[in-house]
């Protein structure tokens, strides 16, 4: 039996791996963005994040071989667009923050669970079973009651705007339009996974990640050079955190796109809302904050609905 086939649902645990490393990353940027900008603070993640995926992509050549990929038109144009879309979603994310409604944001940003299933479905050719349908809706409700648990009923409640403006305001539109890009960049990155070559799912994975950190690494760190070129001297003074934040990102990257390399992006997407639950027991663990009963119940579905996965192979 090969590596590729006993990975049959595999991708499940790598998922839930890749998701408990990035509520951890994101928990150690919340330390870090109270001394850097909110750019620099993302940026830390590529930048800091590369040398750990340089050694995890030699381990990979070192243990199964498979040397360089021909780096043809297609993965090129994939592992691209899809760094692109990436970029361009976090930068939307960030915009966020600086808008009225940012409550009722959050909650439509996670629309890119349903929109990388039904974009996947029509232009990539992804198949959804009836049960990883139902699974990826579980699993929605619960990271919608974990949110609005989080958030608070009135933060959501949009008291302060028109039906209108919650419905066609500048908070929604870059909600949506960050979820579509997230969603972009999720199909993507599988099709680069799938079209690199005949190498097993690990050198497939480890080649697509380490093209993308490098692309964004490169685009990010131009656009800081011009804008804010003060925050390099700032990543010195806080090195050792963010030496942490690379390496929690540097996992995170390789799990996500190891199950690229293995399933349909929107059941790994939809797996990977289990980062909310982590995020929740950080929060209560690590910054004592209080879990309410709301977030007590979303945790329960959204664990419901991803045992449901186990059940889609």
């Amino acid at each position: 039996m090969t590596i590729e086939t006993s990975a049959a649902w595999i991708w499940i645990p790598i998922t839930i791996a890749a998701a408990l490393m990035q509520a951890i990353r994101t928990a150690a940027q919340k330390d870090l963005n109270r001394h850097l900008s909110t750019l620099g603070t993302t940026y830390v993640r590529s930048l800091f994040g590369l040398p750990f995926m340089a050694v995890y992509l030699a381990v990979i050549l070192w243990l199964w071989g498979g040397g360089v990929p021909d780096m043809n038109a297609a993965f090129l144009a994939y592992t691209v667009a899809g760094s692109l879309a990436q970029v361009v979603a976090t930068a939307l994310l960030i915009s966020m923050f600086r808008l009225r409604n940012f409550a009722v944001g959050t909650m439509l940003t996670k629309a890119d669970i349903v929109m990388t299933a039904i974009i996947g479905t029509v232009f990539f050719g992804e198949v959804l079973s009836l049960a990883g349908w139902a699974a990826l809706f579980v699993v929605l409700g619960g990271v919608l009651l974990m949110l609005v648990g989080r958030l608070g009923p009135r933060a959501l409640a949009a008291a302060d705007e028109s039906l209108g403006e919650v419905l066609y305001g500048r908070t929604t539109q870059a909600a949506l339009l960050c979820a579509l890009f997230f969603s972009f960049s999720f199909l993507f990155f599988r099709e680069a996974t799938l079209v690199i070559g005949t190498g097993n799912f690990l050198w497939r994975g480890a080649w697509t990640v380490s093209l993308a950190l490098v692309i964004q690494t490169v685009l990010v760190g131009l656009w800081l050079l011009v804008r804010e070129p003060g925050v390099f001297a700032q990543f010195r003074t806080h090195f050792t955190l963010a030496t942490f934040v690379g390496f929690t990102s540097a996992l995170g990257s390789i799990g996500w796109f190891t199950a690229f390399a293995l399933q349909n992006a929107a059941y790994v997407r939809a797996v990977g809302q289990i980062e909310g639950v982590f995020t929740v027991t950080i929060a209560w663990l690590y910054f004592k904050e209080r879990i309410t009963r709301l977030e007590l119940a979303g945790i329960a579905v959204t664990l419901i609905g991803v045992l449901m996965f186990r059940l889609v192979q």
